[in-house]
């Protein structure tokens, strides 16, 4: 039976980056809800990624969404650059954070973004949940972030479950995504759960087309 609610949103880290913009319109042709931009310093991560320049240009071809996902330390010095790109979301990790996690959230409200907060898969739900009902969203790492390909952390997904019963008893509306890992066999787990949205990089990204790879995760619901 077909999840028609569930979103996939293709993440650019796996992507073959000499045909960009051809891989992210054939994303978003075949369903994709909106592009993934996971943006690495080399410090919270080893690798270093994408800039703010990459954005503004991606918003310039496509009309779905783009989200952020801020894997640096100090996010707060990212938010105006990012928005001024174009950032429609903009999540940011709260092992990344040496200062006030509620004034990150406020300054990100402030320039009209919606606001994520990222979990690593060592970070408990009950350590974020005073933040709850400020966010937008909140994304469960079900792998440890920074590589592309791994393995997706099945335990993780406990955390999606309790998310799901805080929303339900204090009656909040962020949304649950869940990044790494996911593929079409493992899909249902992760709908099962509860999460609303799924980054999807080497599921969607790899050497059969963009269509194919979009249309079996799609089938998969």
């Amino acid at each position: 039976m077909k999840n028609k609610s569930f979103k996939i949103a293709p993440s650019i880290l796996a992507a073959d980056l000499l045909n960009l913009e051809k891989e992210v319109k054939q994303a978003q042709k075949f369903g994709a809800y909106r592009i993934s931009v996971d943006v690495m310093d080399g410090n919270f991560v080893p690798d270093i990624t994408f800039g703010p320049n990459l954005v503004s240009q991606l918003k310039k071809i496509l009309d779905i969404d783009i989200e952020v996902h801020l894997m640096v330390n100090n996010p707060e010095s990212k938010i105006n650059s990012f928005n001024q790109a174009g950032a429609d979301v903009l999540t940011f990790h709260y092992e990344s954070v040496n200062d006030s996690i509620e004034k990150i959230i406020a300054e990100i409200k402030n320039v009209n973004c919606r606001v994520g907060l990222a979990i690593n898969p060592d970070t408990e739900v009950n350590e974020i949940q005073k933040y709850l009902p400020d966010l937008d969203e909140v994304t469960v790492m079900t792998v440890v972030p920074g590589k592309g390909g791994q393995k997706l952390i099945q335990s993780c997904l406990l955390k999606v479950e309790k998310l799901v019963e805080i929303r339900t008893k204090l009656n909040l509306n962020y949304l649950i995504q869940i990044d790494g890992g996911v593929k079409k066999e493992n899909i249902q787990s992760v709908i099962k759960s509860g999460a609303d949205i799924a980054v999807a990089g080497t599921s969607v990204f790899n050497n059969e087309s963009v269509e194919y790879n979009m249309k079996s995760l799609l089938n998969s619901l």
